[in-house]
């Protein structure tokens, strides 16, 4: 009897600590890792990714990115080398046509793109300029995707797209005063042939010359004169990124790769009064784009995704 109840005892007591160790694993929560981008910036992604994680309740650990359950990799180079881990990956500023041949070849991963949305620079211009009908828009083969996530949203809205190209920076420097000459501004896109810091002078000038605003590519664009840009800052990807952990925990999967939804407008004061527009605060702006996108399907519900 004695025996029996020992043998009784022994076995509850193996069964609580075992039930104790599966609940201290399961309290460490998802196993991430980081990559890329720099051992300093690295870490400074990861604190701040850990801060955000736990004020929204979410329990994690870090682990080697080959032991990890999602590998976050912050870059091109670091999302293209994670991809051979074969672990999920979410990608962080990577490149739209990066991610979007990853995802096409069936990788188990997803990514948010370090370009600005197109359809939201054109809703900060719709709010800054609500007068204007006739949008320039330049681009190059490698950014002509642009016109098709465009030209939809601008239908809808009574807005007509004046949509050129331009091989390189010698057409768009010989094209632009002619194409700003019929339109009411100019939506500069990512691309880094027409649009970059050798060509900013160029496209400036001319917009001034014609008095017709700038809107976009980046904040980069808004420093050296354009008028605004939607962009997401280093805070906004972290934001971004803890709520897409949320969602991974939950679903087991990682969604399409997209356009970050937490975004920052940069605002040129200076610029903006010479085009007479009434000074609005860059935070409430960025809060009106948020809940704008919020109303309207993603590019990928919409299959506005060209490949």
């Amino acid at each position: 009897m004695r025996l029996t109840r020992a043998i009784a005892c022994l076995r509850a007591v193996v069964w609580g600590m075992l039930l104790c160790a599966c609940v201290a694993r399961a309290d460490t929560g998802i196993a991430l890792a980081v990559s890329g981008a720099g051992d300093t910036f690295q870490t400074r992604f990861g604190e701040a990714l850990s801060a955000s994680l736990q004020e929204k309740g979410e329990r994690h650990h870090w682990r080697a990115p080959a032991r990890s359950e999602l590998l976050i990799a912050l870059g091109d180079d670091a999302f293209r080398g994670a991809l051979m881990l074969q672990r999920p990956v979410l990608g962080v500023f990577v490149s739209r046509q990066v991610a979007l041949d990853a995802y096409a070849s069936g990788c188990a991963c997803s990514a948010f793109f370090q370009e600005a949305d197109p359809v939201r620079q054109l809703r900060l211009a719709r709010l800054l300029f609500p007068g204007a009908r006739r949008i320039a828009l330049v681009t190059s083969p490698q950014s002509a995707w642009n016109a098709g996530l465009l030209l939809a949203h601008a239908e809808a809205h009574d807005l007509l797209i004046e949509h050129h190209t331009a091989v390189n920076a010698g057409d768009l420097a010989r094209g632009l005063p002619r194409w700003l000459a019929q339109a009411d501004l100019l939506l500069a896109v990512h691309d880094p042939e027409l649009y970059s810091p050798e060509t900013a002078r160029l496209v400036l000038l001319t917009s001034y010359r014609q008095n017709k605003p700038v809107i976009g590519p980046d904040e980069f664009f808004v420093q050296a004169g354009s008028v605004a840009s939607s962009y997401t800052s280093g805070a906004d990807m972290v934001d971004q990124v803890a709520d897409a952990v949320a969602r991974f925990r939950k679903r087991g999967r990682l969604p399409p790769p997209d356009f970050s939804d937490h975004i920052s407008v940069r605002l040129n004061e200076h610029v903006a009064r010479t085009y007479e527009v009434p000074l609005q605060d860059p935070g409430s702006l960025a809060q009106q784009l948020m809940r704008q996108s919020t109303q309207a399907p993603s590019t990928q519900e919409r299959g506005e995704t060209p490949r």
